[in-house]
């Protein structure tokens, strides 16, 4: 559902002139600012995890173990087969080369998709617990645990270039009140593209458009 934030106005004026074949017209540009915030509807956690050994059966014992536990873990938390992808084991050798290996190891993934956001909120939350049962949990120092994003711009879309375009013609009809002038007709207008932005919760997202406005004045 969506969490429906606050419509700001944002108003640059811009006066010019422009040429018609009889005489000068004058003109202001405004821009009008769509602000909301919205709940992210997909969640995305990709578990990397590795199991190291001497020898190939024994490496081969502890990933098994390890997937079953973490397979486990997250059928308990609440999700289903349909939300959880196994990725593809990837085998190498420890040591200078494959003919003198010191051990083995096997990386492998979990992937949960899900649009039960909250629950894989809260479960990676958890993420230490799965350390504790005996997963080694590898994440790459640039993933973060999981991504949540926002997949339904096109159901808010019409509402927010509305409230974009009455912002920018308020702006329009206030400044030629200031003015003391009449405003004239449209004479151009441009949409910004949406934009959706990370907020201080990472279940939440900023959905942002500015549109832009140009009036005659007389």
């Amino acid at each position: 559902m969506l969490s429906l934030g606050f419509v700001v106005s944002s108003i640059i004026f811009v006066l010019g002139l422009y040429y018609t074949r009889s005489n000068v017209v004058a003109s202001v540009s405004v821009k009008g600012l769509s602000e909301r915030e919205v709940d992210a509807n997909l969640g995305i956690w990709t578990i990397p995890f590795e199991a190291v050994d001497s020898d190939l059966e024994g490496v081969n014992r502890k990933i098994k173990k390890q997937t079953e536990i973490l397979l486990a873990f997250l059928k308990q938390q609440g999700f289903i087969d349909k939300e959880i992808i196994h990725g593809t084991p990837e085998f190498r050798y420890l040591g200078k080369n494959e003919a003198q290996p010191v051990g083995s190891s096997i990386k492998m993934e979990i992937v949960v998709h899900t649009s039960n956001v909250f629950l894989l909120y809260e479960t990676v939350q958890k993420s230490q617990e799965l350390m504790k049962l005996g997963v080694c949990i590898t994440y790459h120092r640039w993933d973060g645990p999981a991504k949540f994003i926002f997949t339904d711009l096109n159901k808010i879309k019409p509402s927010m270039i509305q409230e974009a375009t009455i912002n920018a013609r308020k702006a329009a009809k206030q400044f030629t009140i200031d003015a003391n002038v009449p405003l004239g007709r449209l004479r151009s207008a441009s949409q910004g593209a949406f934009s959706i932005e990370d907020t201080h919760i990472p279940t939440k997202k900023r959905v942002r458009v500015v549109t832009q406005m140009q009036y005659a004045i007389q």
